[in-house]
């Protein structure tokens, strides 16, 4: 019982660094796909600045 008290001590920090590999490794490609298939992709800056700025704009007028 000893002995394999002492392997898995011996083994958790390694499984424990490949596990946090694996989530650093899942988190940076979520990061990547999200950014790719994002639909503000289509338009640059300035358009999305434009919608931005009609948006409220209609909304202001829709108040009053």
């Amino acid at each position: 019982m000893a002995q394999l008290l002492q392997n898995i001590y011996s083994i958790a920090p390694v499984l424990f660094v490949i596990v946090l590999i694996g989530a650093a490794i899942g988190g940076f490609w979520l990061m990547i796909a999200i950014r790719k298939n994002s639909p503000y992709n289509r338009f640059h800056l300035g358009d999305r600045l434009f919608f931005k700025r009609n948006a409220n704009r209609l909304r202001r007028m829709q108040l009053h």
